[in-house]
């Protein structure tokens, strides 16, 4: 059933002062206006001018697009069509959507709803003297709403003053379309979603200091954290191939990361491979390296790949907290830093300013402490604390 009423915009621009009509506007999503540090910016985009020139074709200048989900939590995604001129202004995108809120409430439930506004739409028709009033051109609007597979769809279509009123067959003709819009505007949330996830996970990923690479069989890189990244860039124990592909640095040892990485991405979901060997550079140091099967959590066989770790060199720093949860005094803590660095109990009381009895006697209490009798056993156990972040996150202790 269709209907008209007059329905002015001019309130939009002293929408600041309402903040009754924000109400509810908080949960929607821009995706395509607020993924501009997203990967998937150049889909939404395309999307968008794809969604505008086929809507050119029923003389839409702009719209209005809602997609609530099943079991969403009451989250819905917004999608602006024909509103470039307030892409990126995150004010203007919730007038509009305070605005579209408002001509919900005046419509309820109809399925469609023709209505007039007068005045600027935030630069989606011609722009009007807000002070013009009655003399305001009119322009023409269309109010659709359905459900679709659970899907909540409400979308708002726009025409400038210049254009014919929707009749009932351009209606009909739009609730064809606006679920073709919904399942392509849930496509780009989705994707937006995904980006977000991961580029979240790569920041974490970031922060651990230990080298991780993810690998197809044919050894080529599907992610590297910066760790990673760095060791590949020295090139002592990884190197990039001219294929992309990446291999071990010692030729000796290349064939034997290749076919560890192949029989990790391509074992069978129940015989994972694990394996563990030394990789070596010219001047003497080396490296342990694990590969490891990995796969998605839905078990998808396209998703599966080896995961590459390269530990780091020894270490004889641990954080604070990890030693404060071991019951350690900061003096305690300080001594142990500079006893496992010094050649003897002597040297570490004169570099902490204690003598050798008061020395002896920290070393007693952080070994019963601990649970250990010898210094390889407490350098062992300190070692094996180590958080593995950079060590800009996470300064030693008693460097404090």
């Amino acid at each position: 059933m269709s209907a008209t009423m007059e329905f002015s915009t001019h309130y939009a621009e002293t929408v600041r002062d309402d903040a009754h009509l924000f109400e509810g506007v908080s949960e929607y999503h821009s995706h395509d206006v607020a993924a501009g540090q997203s990967p998937s910016v150049d889909v939404a985009a395309n999307t968008r001018r794809l969604w505008h020139d086929y809507l050119a074709q029923f003389d839409v200048a702009s719209a209005i697009l809602t997609v609530a989900l099943p079991g969403a939590g009451g989250q819905r995604h917004a999608f602006l069509i024909g509103f470039d001129k307030v892409r990126g202004d995150a004010a203007a995108t919730r007038h509009l959507l305070a605005m579209m809120e408002d001509v919900w409430a005046r419509i309820g439930e109809q399925p469609v709803h023709h209505f007039q506004f007068s005045g600027a739409l935030f630069g989606a028709g011609p722009v009007a003297d807000a002070d013009s009033g009655a003399d305001a051109p009119l322009h023409s609007g269309i109010a659709i709403q359905m459900k679709r597979e659970g899907k909540a769809i409400r979308a708002l279509f726009f025409r400038p003053d210049s254009t014919a009123h929707f009749s009932d067959r351009d209606a009909a003709s739009l609730q064809l379309i606006a679920p073709l819009l919904a399942e392509s505007a849930t496509g780009v949330a989705q994707l937006a979603h995904q980006s977000q996830r991961s580029a979240m996970l790569e920041g974490m990923f970031d922060r651990v200091s230990m080298a991780m690479a993810l690998l197809s069989a044919d050894g080529q890189p599907l992610f590297l954290n910066s760790a990673a990244t760095g060791l590949v860039e020295q090139r002592k124990w990884l190197i990039r191939g001219a294929d992309g592909t990446i291999v071990a640095a010692n030729p000796g040892q290349a064939k034997q990361l290749r076919e560890s990485i192949r029989r990790a991405a391509t074992a069978a979901p129940d015989a994972p491979v694990e394996d563990v060997f030394r990789l070596d550079c010219r001047d003497g140091e080396w490296r342990l390296a694990y590969v490891i099967s990995a796969k998605s959590r839905t078990g998808d066989s396209m998703t599966r790949c080896a995961m590459v770790i390269i530990m780091g060199p020894g270490k004889v720093d641990a954080p604070t907290s990890l030693l404060e949860a071991l019951g350690l005094l900061p003096s305690e803590q300080r001594f142990l830093g500079h006893f496992l660095k010094s050649s003897s109990l002597c040297n570490a009381a004169e570099g902490c300013g204690l003598s050798e009895e008061t020395a002896r006697t920290y070393l007693k209490r952080v070994r019963a402490k601990l649970g250990v009798h010898r210094q390889m056993e407490l350098a062992g156990l300190i070692s094996g604390l180590v958080l593995p972040l950079h060590a800009a996150d996470s300064p030693a202790l008693w460097e404090r």
